[in-house]
Parts: C-alpha cells; structure tokens; sequence
C-alpha cells in the first residue's frame, strides 16, 4: 500500500514538473486545506531533489558479513503552514483556533490610532496538511521522512503566549539590547543597509513591529515564530518541533535569520509563489503584497537528507556535494 501511494505521489510530481508551472497569483477569498496541498504538490522547485553522496552498510548473516551501500539524497519538505495576520487567518479551517484574549489587537489598533508606527501581528505555526503525501515517500530509497507526522498539528497559537504580546524576559537578552541580528537588505553590505534600511531586529521575538510596510511586519513575525518552534526551551509557550525520520536521516537545522540552507519560505499568500526564499531583502519586497485584510500566510520547507537502510549498522557517509 504504501510503495502504491508513493508511484502515486511520484506521477503527480512528475506531471507537475512537466507542466513547469504553479498556479500563482492573488488568491481571492479564503484559503481552503486542499489549496495549500495543491500549492506544495505543484511546486517541485521547492522539492529541489538532489544525489549527494553514498552510505555504507555492515550486513551480517548468520556465517558471513558483506559491506552494503545506499544512496545519500536529500531534499525539501513542506513541514510548516506559517500564517502572520492582523485579525484572522486566511487558512479557513483553521481560523478560529488562535483567538485574542489578551487584547493585543485592540492595544495594535489604539497604538495606530496614535500615528505611532507599531504595528502587532498574531501568528499560527501549524503542520502542514500534505506531510502524509511526503511522508508515504520516506520508505522509498530515493526519498527522506520528515521528522513530524501528525498534518495539521498546532505548534504555536501566539494567542496562548503572553510573551508574545509582552516580550518580557527576552527584552533582557543582549540580542535585545543591541539589536542584532537584523533582517538583511539588498546585498547585506553595509552600503545598502544604510541607504535601505533594515527590516527589523530579530529580538525580542515578539508580535510587534515597526516597519512603515505590513507585508514586512508579518513576514518578520513569521520568522520569528519559526526560530521559537525550531528550538527547545525557549521562553515561550509553544510545542517545539521533535520526532525521527526513518532510514538514516539527517535533520534539518533550526530556523537562522538570513540562512536559507535548511529552511525556505513559500509564499501563499496574498500570492502563491512558485519558489521558496529567505525572508528577507529590500524594502521593495512589499511591493504588491499588501492587502486590507492584513493577513498573510508561507509554507515553511525544511532541507533533510537521508539514505536507506541496506544492513544492521551504519557505517560511514561519502558525500558528492557539501
């Protein structure tokens, strides 16, 4: 059952590879669970398929032992729906799980009234409801298993977070203090920070956010929401993200700001975009993604690699590419 459910996967790849094409653009209305399968399904350049290298395998019989070898591959999986939103979610079914009861929302809408430049985004991490359809592939010699299993399971409501409204301790940190890291802009040289400015300081990991531009207050909010997930012990309310892959795999590393080997963002909306990419960039990234509803939503891909199980032990890796 599962190798048919794989062939099955496989096809549907395949046909999107050949079209070359993802149904991009505005998405009107609500974004329903079945669009944001179709946006992962179809989106092979966010897969990104590589042959790395080969493992080697100790196989013993009862008289004998022979070496054993395995491909090494690795690739992306759609782990995470990252939803970032003034007032609601625009993943429909899952709008009403993060509610509002500290009032953040109001203090937001007092604080703009003020002509002040703050600006508060709640924010969703859930799993993403295609982890079946990848993870049928974890089995296979040439495919990885993501290391959640449960689809659409919530990781972090930052409505249940009062840090996130009050960032308290992490205010402290000397990353607060100092403001660094930063969102990178343009080439990242200290030219184009001065002329451009920056996104924003990656601490306190908090829903509020000061850029004149609110795509970028959400996608900031959104990334800080990854980076608290991808950790254990942070002081934050939230189910850090754990669990084994099968075959001998290789997990991805936690969300970094400005690093995109291990994990990129695909857009969903307001545009389904048709790659992934750090969060981060000029100011002109904004251009064309605002929208009155204020609410914004990513796929987070994590890179893994794996090779398959061919004896009782493993022994050594020989990699192709780093």
């Amino acid at each position: 059952m599962k190798r048919w459910i794989a062939s099955m996967v496989i096809a549907v790849l395949s046909l999107s590879a050949a079209a070359q094409t993802v149904k991009t653009g505005k998405k009107n209305g609500k974004f329903g669970t079945m669009d944001i399968v179709e946006s992962a399904v179809e989106c092979t350049d966010c897969f990104d398929w590589e042959l790395i290298g080969m493992c080697f395998w100790l196989k013993c019989k009862i008289f004998s032992c022979s070496v054993e070898t395995s491909m090494r591959v690795r690739h992306y999986i759609p782990d995470l729906v990252v939803s970032s939103y003034t007032y609601q979610s625009e993943w429909e079914d899952t709008k009403d799980w993060n509610h509002n009861p500290s009032g953040a929302i109001g203090q937001s809408e007092s604080i703009q009234d003020q002509a002040t430049a703050l600006d508060f985004k709640s924010v969703d991490v859930i799993s993403h409801p295609a982890l079946p359809i990848y993870n049928s592939l974890g089995g296979e010699e040439y495919f990885c298993e993501s290391m959640l299993d449960i689809p659409m399971m919530p990781y972090f409501l930052s409505s249940h977070d009062p840090s996130w409204n009050e960032p308290g301790i992490e205010q402290l940190y000397p990353q607060s203090i100092l403001g660094l890291p930063r969102f990178k802009t343009g080439t990242g040289s200290w030219l184009s920070g001065l002329l451009e400015g920056s996104w924003a300081p990656l601490y306190p990991r908090c829903g509020w956010g000061a850029h004149p531009y609110d795509p970028i207050n959400a996608a900031v909010a959104a990334h800080r929401a990854t980076e608290i997930v991808t950790r254990n012990a942070q002081p934050h309310i939230y189910l850090p993200l754990t669990g084994d892959c099968d075959n001998r795999c290789w997990k991805p590393g936690p969300v970094n700001v400005n690093e995109g080997g291990d994990n990129r963002f695909q857009m969903l909306v307001p545009w389904v975009e048709d790659s992934t990419r750090i969060l981060n960039g000029p100011a002109t990234w904004a251009n064309g993604k605002n929208i009155t509803r204020e609410s914004y939503m990513w796929t987070l891909w994590r890179r893994y690699s794996c090779c398959e199980k061919k004896g009782q032990a493993f022994l050594f890796k020989i990699d192709f590419k780093s």
